[in-house]
Formats: C-alpha cells, sequence, structure tokens
C-alpha cells in the first residue's frame, strides 16, 4: 500500500500514545482535538496536560485543529481513538466525510445505540466497506507507551495491505505488531475483558486475595471465549495474546481503569461514587449493559456478565454477588 495520510481523532490517552507512537515512522499527523485550550497547551509546552503529560510531542509532525472536518477532509486514514460510548454522538454528523476514507478503530467497546462493535457499526451505520475497515488492539496500556516498555499491539482487519500497513505504521523499538483478520473476536475480547476487569476489581476491593482472582480469571477467560464463539464461530485460539493476553493485562494492572472503578465498589463506593472518582471513561460499565442485553439473544447462559450486570445496574450487593459467584466457581 503506498503511503497515506493520516489523522487522529481524541485527545485521550490512548490517542496521545498512538500520536507518540506514529511520530516515529509518519512525517505528519492530523490530531483532532475537541479542545482548544488544550491544542493550545500543547502548542505551548509540547505536552497534552491531561492525558500521559510526561510524553513529549514532537509539533514538527503534527497538525492539530479543532475542526473535525478538516481533519477527515486531509487525512486518507482515520485512527479513530475515542471512547466508544461518544462515537456516535462524535462522528454521526460526519459519517458521509467517513464513509470514503480507511477507519482504523483504536477505541475498545460497544457502541450503545446500535449494540454493535465499533467495526460493525462503521460498516452498517456509515457504510465504510469492510475492506476499509482496521482495529488496533493490546494487549497494551498507553502508560507504559508513554515510557517506552517492550508492547505488543494487533491490527485487525479483512483487509491484508490495510492491515500490514497500519502494522507497519505501529513498529518501533518498543512496539511489536502483528496482523490478523479476526476482527470480531478481537473487538469482542476488548470489550469483555473491560466487564471482566470490574470484576475482578470488586472481588479485590471486598479483600479476596490472588488465589481467589487467579480462578475467577481463568473462568474469565472461559466465559470469554464461549461468548466470542456464539457471536462469531471461526478458527481462534483464545489463548492468543490478542485475546487473553489482553483480559490479562486488564484484570491484573494498576493501570486499569476498570479494575480500580471495581475495587472501589468493592470497598464500599456507590456506582455514581465510583464514576464521579473515576477522571476516564469506564468503558467496562457500558460494555455491561450492552453484553448483558446481547447475551440473552445468545443460547448460552453467561454467569459472570449477569452478576456483573446485578451490580452495576440492578443494585445488588457485591459482597452477596461475589460469595455466590464463588460457590460456582469449580
Amino acid at each position: 500500500m503506498k503511503k497515506k495520510s493520516i489523522g487522529i481523532l481524541g485527545s485521550g490517552s490512548w490517542a496521545t500514545a498512538l500520536v507518540k507512537i506514529l511520530s516515529e515512522n509518519t512525517s505528519k499527523i492530523n490530531w483532532f482535538i475537541r479542545n482548544r485550550e488544550i491544542i493550545d497547551q500543547i502548542k505551548a509546552t509540547k505536552r497534552n496536560p491531561k492525558y500521559l503529560s510526561s510524553v513529549d510531542l514532537n509539533l514538527n509532525k503534527l497538525e492539530i485543529d479543532s475542526d473535525i472536518n478538516k481533519v477527515i477532509h486531509e487525512s486518507e486514514i482515520i485512527i479513530i481513538a475515542i471512547p466508544s460510548p461518544f462515537i456516535e454522538s462524535s462522528l454521526n454528523s460526519v459519517k458521509k466525510l467517513l464513509s470514503h476514507k480507511f477507519l482504523v478503530s483504536a477505541s475498545k467497546g460497544i457502541i450503545p445505540e446500535s449494540f454493535l462493535t465499533i467495526s460493525e457499526h462503521l460498516n452498517q451505520e456509515y457504510n465504510v466497506p469492510k475492506k476499509n475497515i482496521a482495529i488496533i488492539s493490546g494487549p497494551s496500556h498507553a502508560e507504559e507507551v508513554a515510557q517506552e516498555k517492550l508492547t505488543y499491539l494487533t491490527v485487525g482487519t479483512k483487509n491484508s495491505k490495510l492491515g500490514k500497513y497500519i502494522s507497519s505504521l505501529l513498529k518501533t523499538k518498543y512496539v511489536i505488531s502483528t496482523v490478523s483478520k479476526d476482527m470480531v473476536g478481537i473487538e469482542y475480547s476488548s470489550s469483555l475483558k473491560n466487564i471482566y476487569s470490574i470484576m475482578v476489581g470488586i472481588a479485590h476491593g471486598l479483600g479476596y486475595g490472588d488465589n481467589f482472582l487467579s480462578v475467577l480469571i481463568s473462568h474469565c477467560s472461559k466465559e470469554m471465549g464461549d461468548f466470542i464463539k456464539a457471536i462469531h464461530k471461526t478458527n481462534r485460539k483464545i489463548n492468543d495474546s490478542a485475546y487473553l493476553g489482553d483480559l490479562l493485562v486488564t484484570t491484573y494492572s494498576s493501570f486499569s481503569r476498570n479494575r480500580t472503578f471495581g475495587n472501589m465498589i468493592g470497598k464500599g463506593y456507590s456506582i455514581n461514587s465510583a464514576k464521579a472518582e473515576m477522571k476516564m471513561i469506564v468503558e467496562g460499565y457500558y460494555a455491561t449493559k450492552n453484553a448483558f442485553i446481547l447475551s440473552k439473544k445468545l443460547s448460552t447462559k453467561f454467569l459472570i456478565i449477569d452478576i456483573c450486570h446485578k451490580i452495576l445496574f440492578e443494585n445488588k450487593s457485591a459482597y452477596r454477588q461475589i460469595k455466590e459467584l464463588s460457590k460456582k466457581l469449580y
């Protein structure tokens, strides 16, 4: 694939991490940031004041703008790094512009308005051909990318040329990137792992130790595999890093905001109080509701998702729900 102009939508930690990575392999990045004040501070300090503020940004390679239309118009490949609950409200007005672009989702989760994965939503609601869509998944935390710690990324797409091109842009001395055709499986695993991370956080907050958490995570892995298989059967190995690795890094890492959110609930915070304490979007909260509704259309019962839904949306006692769950994990 010939060299393409790159645009990034979003100003959060993962968007900032991707800007850092891509700056090493591209001469120019068009970066959409809605907040003009943040743009001014980046231009003045070479750093994002809100996210990964320790990262020095190469301003010589950045064209930052608060006009999303301009950024899309000047970019052939658009990388979407907007939290999934806000993708539709952020992009609906520019869907016609996006329909003729290569779109790469670097976000996790399900679109609440359609209950579709991001790639499915872009294809079905925005009329973007599947061959023009790719996703970027982990296992990864933006904070470790900022510290240039060795990171593995997976590019999922049906278009091998697009996949190889995006993968080449992501490779640095601290990033190893591979390509997979299993977009659906990778997207669902990246959404479900946030639900399971909340559950692990809740159990940890309640005082359960590593012995129990290891059993819980192993059952989360099995349930995740069953859920994805019920959605889309194909020859995938759920123990590969794009699935299990992403689950593990989200459930055990101190950087995981979903685990942190769950930990607060386990310690007695109300759902609203825990949400208010978080500085970033807890995508697992929204993913839980979507996965629960979707699971009712499937033939298999998903115990851990059901219990997470009871705690987050049915006002059930976290202590009692985890205790009951512990009796069923054997």
